[in-house]
């Protein structure tokens, strides 16, 4: 890790995910707890993940396709500049006048449009740019980064949103694209793929999206795996939705143990960005997967076992500790190996379908917890967690022989 952060494009990447990051999170913060405190109920943000999930579902592909058309890095900046613009504006009205609610669904819209872009983006960078020995250390350098960001925003968001208000903290946040913009424009970059995009460019994007849907098809347990691998990351987003209900509802503890809940998951997920890499070499690849995927499982139901805020705040812990470790595993193999020129794609088809699974589940829960409670919804994301684990049992193993092919063809004879 030390060799890696010597190397100047890489801090400069760091640190501008970093300051981005850390705004983005304030927002959501925000914009979820607002949305439910101002209503009662959790139907208006539930409708708003449910439509945000809906427009990424159809964007995410042609997404996909523009990573691996176009420098990666200028895809970056232009997402930072699209935060800056719509958050700017919308942050200056804050302090003439009072949010409605179309507004706070732009932003929320815009912020996870940030994010769609943002991560297949920023994995097809790393992988075009560095070399394959330091992906491990990059995937989990970028993973404490993102945490820490996250552990900033859940310590600074309750404070600011309670003592200023939240236009202080959207404009806040677009200060941070502005920063994270100027910072990555200075990032020594060269696009290595643009033979193989001049290649593309006359092939429509449906063509190109076909493209990697082939490899994936072919690549046997590919498309199971990917699924049961995102499950731990579709149960983080998911509960996104529940969370605030579940405190505000069921616990009856206000926007402090909401904070709190995202410093102990930020800070489980930093500590499985600094260990990952020693449980993968005791366990292996395969167990350590399943193991944390399980061990997510549990950590809910025990939560809503015990209907207390002290118990949820943990329990984020090894929400944050399990989604991680899984993430890094999965990514560090995915750039083993997927080809460089079909990164984006594959990535950005994965994310299509997280987003419609998401979409499956915030749908069932906007119409369940008003009635039911958020804790059912909770038991439901760890029922499939558990199918999740199964899934990744019955197939990793055929991805971890493909990586040991490649290891193999990549390193030479003696």
């Amino acid at each position: 890790m030390r060799e890696v952060f010597a190397y100047a494009p890489f801090r400069k990447l760091f640190f501008s995910n970093l300051f981005s990051g850390f705004g983005q999170g304030m927002t959501m913060i925000g914009i979820a707890w607002f949305l439910v405190e101002t209503t009662g109920s959790a139907q208006l943000l539930g409708s708003t993940m449910f439509t945000s999930a809906v427009l990424m579902f159809f964007i995410g592909p042609y997404i996909g396709t523009l990573i691996d058309r176009y420098s990666r890095k200028k895809m970056l900046l232009v997402e930072n500049l699209i935060g800056f613009g719509v958050l700017g504006v919308l942050a200056i009205w804050g302090f003439f006048g009072e949010y409605t609610e179309w507004m706070l669904i732009v932003i929320y819209l815009t912020t996870t449009f940030m994010y769609q872009i943002h991560y297949p983006t920023q994995s097809a960078l790393v992988q075009e740019t560095f070399e394959p020995k330091h992906y491990n250390s990059i995937n989990s350098l970028l993973e404490i980064e993102g945490q820490t960001a996250s552990v900033l925003a859940g310590a600074f968001a309750g404070i600011l949103l309670s003592s200023y208000g939240l236009h202080v903290v959207i404009i806040f946040n677009a200060i941070t694209y502005l920063f994270a913009f100027t910072l990555l424009s200075t990032m020594t970059y060269t696009f290595t793929l643009e033979k193989e995009a001049k290649q593309s460019q006359g092939v429509a994007w449906t063509g190109q999206l076909m493209e990697s849907w082939r490899y994936i098809r072919q690549k046997k347990g590919f498309l199971l795996f990917g699924i049961s691998a995102l499950m731990p990351f579709i149960a983080v987003m998911a509960t996104n939705l529940l969370k605030p209900v579940y405190i505000s509802q069921t616990l009856q503890e206000g926007v402090s143990v909401y904070s709190l809940g995202e410093v102990t998951y930020a800070l489980g997920a930093v500590a499985a960005g600094l260990l990952v890499a020693i449980v993968v070499r005791k366990m292996g690849q395969l167990v350590a997967m399943i193991v944390n995927t399980l061990l997510f499982a549990i950590a809910i139901v025990v939560m809503v076992a015990l209907p207390y805020g002290w118990a949820l705040i943990a329990a984020y812990t090894f929400y944050g500790w399990s989604n991680a470790s899984v993430r890094l595993i999965r990514q560090s193999l995915y750039m083993t190996v997927v080809p460089k020129h079909q990164m984006g794609r594959v990535m950005s088809f994965f994310n299509s379908i997280g987003m419609m699974m998401r979409l499956v589940l915030i749908g069932l829960f906007t119409a369940m917890i008003d009635y039911t409670g958020a804790g059912i919804g909770y038991l439901v994301l760890a029922g499939l967690l558990l199918l999740a684990a199964i899934g990744i049992a019955a197939t990793m193993r055929y991805l971890l022989a493909d990586a040991k092919a490649e290891a193999a063809v990549a390193t030479p004879e003696r």
